[in-house]
């Protein structure tokens, strides 16, 4: 399921706001240590309809967020919560918000715009310091795939032929840098295409692409 939320912006928002987003997104789920700390079966879209400056993004007719959540009781939960508290910080405030049931998909293979850029983490030892895949490289597609297989087991689900790869005939794709907390990351601007049967599509739609979908990589249009 899905929460589409629509914004006012009474201010230009700083580059590195995901945070903000992030942190309204756990106040409305309320307290829930299993959704703070466990793996992510969820995802966060960036925030669409604003333009860049040298002095933050401005959203001057409003900005679109998306919210979705493999569990329907994890967005309603976020339905109350934006009731109660509609200001996010930062400027934004909830103006309206929809709710989205996943589209009628069939078994096969489902190609998805990305809602926000799809960012992979490779760490070949515990302690070192992860690699950032982009959409380029060769060991992308199998880290992608591993990823929602453990989502999808996690989800108590079949994960048997479930696959994603990025579409590199898209003639737009490409890469794109962000700040979390002021670190760099590097992430791919790029379509995906699911493979699988309709449950693991629709999964797939809930809950995202790649790793930290919960800090808004990786959700799928």
């Amino acid at each position: 399921m899905r929460l589409q939320l629509y914004l006012t912006a009474r201010q230009a928002l700083p580059f590195d706001h995901l945070p903000t987003l992030k942190g309204a997104f756990h106040r409305w789920a309320g307290h829930n240590n299993d959704l703070h700390d466990g793996l992510s079966l969820y995802s966060l879209s960036w925030l669409r309809g604003g333009r860049g400056s040298r002095n933050g993004l401005h959203f001057r007719d409003g900005a679109h967020w998306s919210i979705s959540a493999h569990d329907p009781a994890l967005i309603h939960a976020l339905v109350g919560g934006v009731v109660r508290e509609p200001d996010l910080g930062l400027g934004l405030t909830v103006r309206d918000a929809r709710l989205l049931t996943p589209p009628p998909f069939q078994d096969g293979e489902q190609w998805f715009r990305v809602l926000s850029p799809v960012f992979i983490k490779w760490q070949t030892e515990k302690g070192q310091t992860a690699d950032h895949l982009t959409h380029t490289d060769p060991r992308a597609d199998e880290l992608l795939t591993a990823t929602l297989r453990h989502k999808l087991r996690q989800a108590g689900l079949d994960d048997a032929g479930a696959a994603v790869r990025f579409d590199r005939t898209y003639a737009g794709a490409k890469t794109k840098l962000f700040a979390y907390k002021n670190v760099q990351c590097r992430a791919s601007q790029c379509p995906v295409i699911v493979t699988g049967t309709a449950e693991q599509i629709r999964f797939a739609w809930c809950v995202g692409v790649g790793n930290s979908t919960g800090l808004g990589c990786g959700a799928l249009e």
